[in-house]
């Protein structure tokens, strides 16, 4: 009986033991859970610290081009409640400041934003093609100052002769084969060919319309007797491709989305001309003219324009082909058709010099477009390895 009893009392003192033990481990396991859950709110905590510090040290430090993108995305919203502020018409331009803005709450001040740097800044607001295009202005002195692609041209300076870039009766015009006048767009390589006198910048393709040749017209020719189409742009098959090119969106189209809202609608000049016109002003082709066209082709006096050799004078004369950026080595479309009959149309061929095409014929097209003058420079000289690249 003893016996029994001493193993009773032992059997309470182990399952003590283990109720101790249990409940030593239950201390520790939440002592452990506490440790962790302490470790990891306080890495959240430093993690916040430090996406706050990041923001407030970005906020006042932006880049001046975020300091740009900063004041349009200000002025996008302070219009949307100031839209009868907008341009009413074509072409017309309003502004606001900077300080307009951070008055009325739409951005902190260029100098909260920007602490290393003295700045003023503006956007200008234009109505193009029934669209509001925001170009930001800032000056931020020596350190900075927003360019315009049109200034970056001047900026080159002209010349009176040689290869450059000439004054030309009121427009800013390249001449000869090696000059500085490339520009990169988002999905292709152009050449500037001048700026009018509003600033706005004709360019052409660089290479041909990815190698396909197209024809300028295959419609029944009356006078001929045959399909050999007719040489009237407005009523060509070289109109509609065009308009269909300018409308691609596939991801190889000649023109991204981000591409069409820098460019304006230009009067696109489609006068005949004669062979032997040595007219080099654009008066023969533009006595007839299409307004409001976004895409076209180059017309055979700025063609003529661009060689410097001064045995380049008449339509045909082969010296056309020295000293040229735009000669290539292969056949392409003007815009001029010939003034001798109904059928053929003037083209470019591979070896530079101006020829006659029945309009039936296949030849590869280079569009010409129209930048808005308001376009801004993000980089670039110009060069073919260093090419003007927009904002």
């Amino acid at each position: 009986m003893d016996e029994n009893k001493g193993k009773k009392i032992m059997d309470q003192q182990a399952g003590a033991g283990q109720t101790t033990s249990s409940k030593r481990n239950s201390t520790t396991l939440r002592n452990k859970l506490l440790k962790l859950m302490i470790i990891i709110i306080a890495g959240l905590l430093v993690i916040v610290l430090i996406v706050m510090i990041m923001n407030a040290f970005k906020s006042n430090n932006l880049s001046y081009e975020q300091l740009e993108n900063e004041m349009v995305d200000a002025a996008k919203e302070y219009y949307k409640v100031q839209d009868a502020l907008l341009p009413a018409e074509e072409g017309q331009t309003v502004e606001v400041t900077a300080d307009v803005l951070s008055e009325a709450g739409y951005m902190d001040s260029l100098s909260e934003l920007k602490k290393d740097a003295t700045c003023s800044g503006r956007v200008e607001v234009r109505r193009t093609n029934d669209q509001y295009v925001y170009t930001p202005f800032l000056d931020c002195g020596s350190d900075y100052t927003t360019k315009e692609l049109y200034q970056a041209l001047l900026d080159q300076g002209t010349v009176t002769g040689g290869e450059g870039l000439y004054e030309m009766n009121g427009n800013l015009v390249f001449r000869g084969e090696d000059v500085n006048n490339y520009l990169q767009l988002d999905n292709n390589l152009f050449r500037i060919v001048k700026a009018d006198a509003n600033h706005n910048i004709m360019i052409i393709w660089e290479s041909e319309r990815g190698g396909t040749s197209y024809l300028f017209d295959n419609r029944y020719n009356s006078d001929r007797g045959n399909t050999s189409g007719i040489n009237d742009y407005r009523v060509s098959r070289m109109r509609d491709t065009l308009d269909a090119i300018y409308n691609e969106t596939a991801e190889e189209a000649l023109l991204s989305a981000n591409d069409k809202e820098k460019l304006v609608s230009f009067s696109l000049c489609i006068g005949k001309r004669d062979l032997a016109s040595n007219d080099k002003s654009n008066q023969v082709e533009c006595s007839d003219v299409l307004e409001n066209q976004m895409i076209g082709l180059l017309t055979v006096s700025d063609y003529l324009t661009a060689s410097i050799d001064s045995n380049c004078n008449a339509t045909t004369d082969r010296a056309c082909q020295n000293y040229n950026y735009l000669v290539t080595g292969y056949n392409w479309w003007t815009m001029d058709a010939f003034s001798g009959n109904t059928y053929q149309v003037l083209t470019v061929n591979g070896n530079g010099y101006i020829d006659l095409s029945t309009a039936s014929n296949t030849r590869k097209v280079r569009p010409v477009l129209m930048l808005d003058a308001s376009v801004m420079l993000k980089s670039g000289s110009g060069t073919a390895t260093d090419p003007y690249i927009l904002k």
